[in-house]
């Protein structure tokens, strides 16, 4: 692991020179603005996945836009539905990048193709409602985040020269209230104006059916989700977040799986565990391999968005997820069983934790347990702060996010 990110950074250190060249040169060709371009290494995920699906199912004309992968199996099914995709080192993706106006990412250009980026405007949708403190924001901790983000003098240098994308500063940036557009012009040193309170395409899926959604979601969770829905089997999803300093969620115990599963079919509840991506590496040998009646993994790099609608009750911890799932209005628990180590070595938070989690917080799995067997007997006692915490957190809560951001960014064009 240590050796192959240190190859890495010897290659950056080897190429880099020339790609700096290939940036410069790219700020040369005339950016045309109708034109978008959006991408993500090998998923197909997040709100640039929901705008992109937006223009393409309304049949845009207006605006060109193409998705830019690496991903060749996904290029080969996106092209098969109509949508128009490129693998990244084509001529074709080449041409797209260097000409694209705007670049529509959730998380840095080099999703897309930074070096060939230059002039064009950057878009920033983020990839959830943050709970932790991000980019800019981030002052304290052990991650490699704040490291970065803390850098100074020749340290800051070598992080611009092996990772020049994060410094660069979006364009613009969407936000789906008030205090959350306050919060991106915090970490992402933007100003104020170029924060749109539009909201997050991808939480359109929550109010109706988004063809070409199930591109990049677990299919296999899809369906049983919605066959244990049709049956009227309560179903659970567990999304924990990422733990920059390591470790599990409740994996440490290898019996615990076990107990869960035979909970689980007592109550006849059926419970759905995303791993977040970069969490999936660090799961213990009693998750890897092992199969259980009530448990289904769902594949970690998949779209969750897809499933939420399908879910009865979400578990997690210090993740934005919950966020989302405030729109369907269902309870959720939460399980921040390490919490004074997690804002203290990995991030701090950016609001009181007890203000802004409307469910009950348990710290053990034997206390999850109880909260799921009060919630499948109907003994939901958080309706009203769920509404208080969704009404802060979304301005809009209509399925309309991806219709208001392409009205923002034409706006802009139409201005120019």
């Amino acid at each position: 692991m240590v050796n192959s990110k240190i190859g890495r950074h010897i290659a950056r250190l080897l190429t880099h020179p020339f790609l700096f060249l290939v940036y410069a040169i790219s700020h040369l060709f005339p950016r045309n603005k109708r034109l978008w371009v959006f991408g993500i290494p090998k998923k197909f995920t997040w709100s640039s996945k929901y705008l992109f699906l937006y223009l393409a199912n309304k049949k845009e004309t207006e605006i060109q836009y193409a998705w830019i992968s690496r991903d060749r199996a996904l290029i080969a099914e996106l092209s098969s539905r109509g949508y128009p995709a490129y693998f990244w080192l084509s001529p074709k993706a080449f041409w797209i990048c260097l000409r694209a106006g705007f670049y529509v990412i959730d998380a840095s250009m080099e999703t897309i193709n930074y070096w060939l980026s230059g002039g064009a405007k950057e878009v920033m949708m983020w990839h959830g409602i943050p709970l932790k403190k991000i980019e800019r924001d981030i002052k304290k901790g052990e991650s490699v985040d704040a490291k970065v983000q803390q850098s100074k003098g020749f340290a800051r240098f070598m992080v611009g020269i092996l990772l020049p994308w994060v410094f660069r500063k979006p364009d613009y940036v969407t936000a789906t209230s008030p205090v959350f557009q306050d919060i991106f012009v915090s970490a992402f040193g933007v100003r104020k104006e170029n924060v749109f309170v539009a909201g997050f395409p991808k939480n359109d899926v929550y109010f109706a059916d988004v063809p070409g959604a199930d591109i990049g979601a677990d299919r296999e969770a899809l369906v049983k989700l919605n066959n244990l829905k049709k049956a009227g089997t309560k179903t659970v999803l567990y999304a924990p977040t990422w733990r920059d300093t390591g470790g599990d969620s409740f994996f440490e115990k290898p019996d615990d799986l076990k107990v869960l599963d035979d909970f689980l079919q007592k109550e006849q509840l059926v419970f759905f565990l995303k791993l977040h991506p970069l969490a999936q590496k660090s799961a213990s040998a009693s998750l890897r391999g092992a199969r259980y009646q009530n448990i289904v993994c769902v594949n970690p790099d998949s779209d969750a968005d897809p499933l939420l609608s399908f879910v009865d009750i979400l578990v997690t911890d210090y993740s934005g997820i919950y966020f989302e799932f405030l729109l369907l209005d269902r309870p959720m628990v939460f399980f921040p069983f390490d919490y004074q180590k997690y804002v203290t070595r990995d991030r701090e938070l950016y609001f009181d934790y007890q203000e802004v989690t409307p469910g009950p917080k348990v710290s053990t799995l034997e206390g999850l347990m109880q909260e799921l067997q009060k919630l499948t007997r109907g003994q939901d006692e958080y309706r009203a702060e769920r509404a208080r915490v969704k009404d802060t957190c979304y301005s809009y809560q209509d399925g309309k996010a991806a219709e208001r951001v392409r009205g923002a960014l034409k706006q802009l064009i139409d201005k120019a």
